[in-house]
């Protein structure tokens, strides 16, 4: 399974921004508010509000109240907006809904309730079938002047970004029945199963690009050295920079996937309503090097400390190489084996 596809991770939206007062205790309903006559289906982004329903009949809309959170592995916020992409990638045709748990939240008080939003089928239809990104690596900190000893300590080595994954190959059968687009589609690699539907009013997206390389971190800056001094005719010695921490280099960008597609003849007219991204992930940067730190200042008659030098520069990673589309196959097969 893929590392994107449910790792029992939960995506976790923590809204901030709105400061409007709200009473978690007043709450007497919560639910996601959007158009169902608009085109809604999995891989879109559509505009809803959450809204909080007070137990006087006022309703509120709480969609970046610092107080909410939305928990779902199927839904997406972005942001500060009211766009929400569904995420969610179907195992049954039988699903149609895209699920969420609406949690609002002030010290110990806490209301909690689930909604969903309803798949109508219209529109544009995305496959998500991309190679997860690699993480960027954090930035190290910069050393400052010691207390105690005399020398600037050296910055610490930025880490390496990580790889972006690749994105696997797939094998899709598409027919039509009762009006609907069928889309069912294997993964060659670990066998998962995913069925779309769509009522093929839009373009139908096979989205197979890589993932895309992690950023590599930036080392640290070396810390200074202590200045000199003479206390009571005894000197003690400027100190010298620390070196700075070297770059990480950037991740790898994942390949792109490979799909082959057969078309039941009932359906031949998709064609034209499918694309396809196959292009491979794009590098991580390098990060920056450390600065080496600077001497400490002499006293007269001292000889001047030692700056300290810069880390090396880090490398960024390469593109991932494209994936393909095979050549489309149009062949009656029984699409009954696929539900």
């Amino acid at each position: 399974m893929k590392t994107f596809s449910l790792l029992l991770s939960i995506i976790l939206i923590t809204s901030c921004g709105s400061v409007k007062k709200i009473d978690v205790h007043n709450i007497r309903t919560a639910y996601i508010e959007y158009n169902p006559v608009e085109p809604v289906n999995f891989g879109s982004e559509i505009e809803a509000k959450v809204i909080a329903m007070m137990l006087d009949g006022t309703e509120i809309d709480i969609t970046n109240n610092r107080k909410l959170s939305i928990i779902s592995e199927d839904i997406q916020k972005n942001g500060l907006t009211k766009k929400f992409k569904i995420i969610k990638r179907p195992t049954s045709f039988n699903d149609n809904t895209a699920n969420l748990t609406i949690l609002v939240t002030d010290k110990e008080e806490v209301f909690q309730i689930n909604d969903s939003i309803h798949m109508n089928f219209q529109g544009d239809l995305t496959i998500d079938l991309t190679g997860p990104d690699g993480l960027s690596a954090q930035n190290q900190k910069n050393r400052s002047t010691r207390l105690l000893l005399r020398d600037g300590k050296n910055g610490e080595h930025g880490f390496h970004g990580a790889n972006g994954q690749n994105a696997d190959t797939y094998i899709s059968y598409i027919w039509q029945e009762d009006n609907l687009t069928y889309i069912y589609l294997r993964n060659s690699r670990t066998g998962e199963i995913l069925r779309y539907k769509s009522l093929a009013q839009g373009i139908i997206t096979f989205n197979l690009k890589g993932g895309n390389g992690g950023n590599g971190g930036n080392g640290g800056n070396g810390g200074n050295g202590r200045d000199g001094r003479l206390n009571e005719g005894k000197y003690t010695r400027p100190g010298n920079g620390g070196d700075g921490g070297n770059a990480g280099n950037g991740g790898n960008g994942g390949n792109g996937g490979t799909v082959q597609i057969m078309i039941h003849p009932n359906n031949s007219g998709i064609e034209d309503k499918l694309q396809y991204k196959t292009a491979g992930g794009f590098r991580g940067n390098a990060g920056k090097a450390g600065e080496g730190g600077l001497a400490g200042t002499p006293v007269a008659g001292q000889t001047p400390g030692n700056p300290g030098r810069p880390g090396f520069t880090g490398q960024s990673g390469r593109n991932g190489v494209d994936g393909e589309v095979q050549p489309l196959t149009f062949e009656a097969f029984e699409f009954t084996q696929f539900k």
